[in-house]
């Protein structure tokens, strides 16, 4: 990078755009504007800028083609670009950086993220320039790059999305996974890595304060840090990149993205520690010896071609994989020993991570994953060729497509057991209430052979109960929504069918249910009747099971707002606002699960979904010691109500005796 002052080219076809984008970097005097891909060529090849800005999608040459035209040229390689554009899909974004782009920013554009990115992009430029010319001016050796697979350490407090992270980052290198800031900082200074992932907000010592510390850290400070994090926040972001982050992800993220970030950021990590260890020693050509212990013991092949186009350095790797002794490479004609086996690589031009077919006489293809990398100018160019093996990688990629398919399959099998278990239930318990009422009538008694044989239905019930309750463990899944079939029901019918089903178990539990339509009231609604009925029942069950003796269940019926609304009113033990705010978690019990009520946590989440399926709402108020109400909103059938009729409070108490 120059010493004077950053220069900066914008290019973006759009006029209007490129003064916006001006104006937000106007603490950057040294711009240079562009309108076409061309255009843009050419300037970049007469002031060498230190960053340009490109938009993806250009008449002519795009931003895309643009941006493959600098990465190829040796001169200007090196220069970060940072795609600014309106193309946000996921395709694209991996095809930028493939490319090799340093960021990606989706318009409109927020200036406080804009000029955090713009300043840590020539903050790291101009820290490895410094870093550069401070190792060449003391004439000491750089620390060069460990030999093996990159190092990736990763800091979250959330054991689960360190398991997602590592899984995500399986392949790319060895994973180290800790829980603290504390504890990332004793393996930084000892295992050194080539790259940190860090969550923002963490126990103890945070993400920010992390990356402080590695940035502070002369051994460290080349090291790429990702904020990986669900603060998804403009000014969390330039606070990152202002304490030193090269990237800020947020979850949930793409795990493509990250991959394609992180292989990004080790690739310029390597040219880092390649570029400093060249300054090291003063622009002189890298020794054998020197070449040799860099990727000494590297489980990737690596070969290193000088000027002249011969091979100067082979590791093992390389050498069982393009079927040679290695000891024997150093002075091959690399485009000889290379050109048949990798004829899709050229050489001649650096080039991010891709998918090549490695040639192998007698043998099928091997899929590999090839990089080129450069360093040096005319004599002193070296040229590194990194070559990855991924047939096991691909192999296990298969087979977790398989074993994907396979747990999909299984959870949708557990899905619908879940629900057949559910649904069942309600019957079974309506059969169970009335086989207890029978077994408890002392005015018409029963014979001693049929008492018998209520025995054997009660005992029947309690063994299918269990059963169903088995199957609902095979369900801890969320429920799809399901299907229904809307059209004009008569709600009053369908709620009187719903306090007949529950009047056993009401009886039981010593509780009155009651009922009223209010005046005028049109009561023709949008609705499954069966499905309505289904949620009323749950509704109503619920409301009496966690009532209280002698409490009351009331349903009241009235118009609102051209909605319908049936309110289910209880005065049970009632709900605090956290337990409301997980009250629609599937197979959540909210704590009562101890209480000796039978549930399963799945007849509220059942019952909402229904009710959204059916165009309608439903709305809940509780009040701990008092009770609840749940209120169901459905759409009123146009131009039509039914009668209201004359509906009579259902005590059951009065029923029993009457029985």
């Amino acid at each position: 990078m120059k010493s004077s002052a950053p220069t900066l080219l914008l290019v973006d076809d759009d006029a209007t755009s490129l003064r916006v984008l001006s104006r937000m970097l106007s603490a950057y005097p040294d711009q240079r504007l562009a309108t076409s891909g061309e255009q843009a060529l050419q300037l970049a090849r007469s002031c060498h800028p230190d960053l340009m800005l490109i938009d993806m999608q250009m008449p002519g040459m795009s931003g895309v083609q643009l941006c493959a035209q600098l990465k190829g040229d040796p001169q200007l390689a090196r220069v970060p670009v940072l795609f600014v554009t309106s193309d946000d899909t996921e395709e694209t974004r991996l095809e930028a950086l493939q490319l090799g782009a340093a960021g990606y920013l989706t318009k409109p554009v927020q200036a406080e993220q804009l000029q955090a990115r713009v300043a840590a992009m020539l903050r790291d430029s101009a820290l490895l320039e410094q870093a550069k010319t401070a190792v060449a001016a003391s004439g000491e050796d750089a620390l060069p790059p460990h030999s093996g697979p990159s190092r990736l350490l990763v800091v979250d407090d959330d054991v689960g999305a360190l398991e997602l992270l590592r899984h995500t980052l399986r392949g790319i290198g060895e994973v180290r996974a800790v829980q603290n800031g504390e504890t990332a900082l004793s393996i930084l200074d000892a295992w050194q890595p080539d790259l940190v992932l860090v969550d923002a907000r963490m126990q103890g010592m945070d993400g920010f304060e992390l990356c402080r510390r590695v940035r502070a850290d002369h051994r460290l400070r080349h090291v790429p840090v990702i904020f990986v994090t669900r603060l998804a926040d403009v000014h969390y972001e330039a606070q990152a990149l202002e304490v030193g982050a090269a990237e800020f992800i947020t979850k949930p993220y793409s795990p493509a993205i990250l991959k394609a970030r992180v292989r990004n950021l080790l690739e310029l990590k390597h040219r880092t520690d390649l570029e400093l260890a060249a300054a090291a020693s003063q622009g002189q050509r890298l020794t054998a010896d020197r070449l040799r212990a860099v990727i000494d013991g590297a489980s990737d092949a690596i070969i290193t071609v000088n000027a002249s186009g011969h091979v100067a350095l082979m590791n093992a790797a390389a050498g069982r994989l393009l079927g040679i002794d290695h000891r024997t490479a150093p002075g091959l004609a690399a485009a000889e020993l290379l050109g048949n086996r990798l004829p899709d690589v050229d050489l001649a031009a650096p080039s991010m991570a891709r998918r090549a077919e490695l040639v192998r006489p007698g043998q099928d293809p091997l899929p590999t994953e090839v990089s080129v990398s450069m360093v040096g100018d005319d004599a002193l160019r070296l040229t590194t060729l990194m070559i990855r093996d991924l047939s096991d990688r691909e192999r296990l990629a298969a087979e977790s497509q398989a074993r994907a398919a396979a747990e999909a399959a299984n959870r949708t099998k557990a899905l619908m057991m879940s629900y057949v278990a559910h649904e069942i239930g309600n019957p079974l318990n309506c059969i169970l209430g009335f086989a207890q009422l029978l077994a408890h009538d002392t005015v018409n008694l029963l014979t001693p052979v049929q008492a018998h044989r209520l025995k054997m239905i009660e005992a029947g019930c309690m063994q299918l109960s269990s059963l169903m309750q088995d199957l609902r463990d095979l369900g801890h899944f969320e429920l799809g929504r399901l299907s229904v079939n809307s059209e004009p029901t008569d709600a009053v019918a369908t709620t009187l069918s719903a306090l007949q089903t529950t009047s056993a178990l009401a009886q039981q539990a010593e509780v009155v249910l009651g009922h009223t339509v209010e005046d005028g009231a049109h009561t023709l609604t949008l609705a499954d009747e069966n499905r309505l009925r289904q949620c009323l029942i749950n509704l109503i069950s619920n409301a009496v099971k966690y009532n209280k003796p002698d409490g009351h269940v009331d349903i009241a019926l009235r118009n609102r707002g051209g909605m319908l609304e049936i309110a289910v009113a209880d005065t049970g033990m009632g709900m605090n606002e956290e337990q409301i705010a997980q009250l629609y978690e599937p197979f959540n019990r909210l704590g009562r699960q101890g209480s000796g009520i039978v549930g399963s946590g799945l007849g509220l989440y059942v019952t909402r979904q229904l009710i959204e399926a059916m165009g309608g709402q439903l709305a809940v108020t509780s009040e701990v010691g008092v009770g609840s109400c749940f209120t169901v909103q459905l759409r009123l059938a146009a131009d039509a109500a039914a009668p209201a009729g004359d509906l009579l409070d259902v005590d059951v108490a009065a029923q029993g005796r009457a029985a």
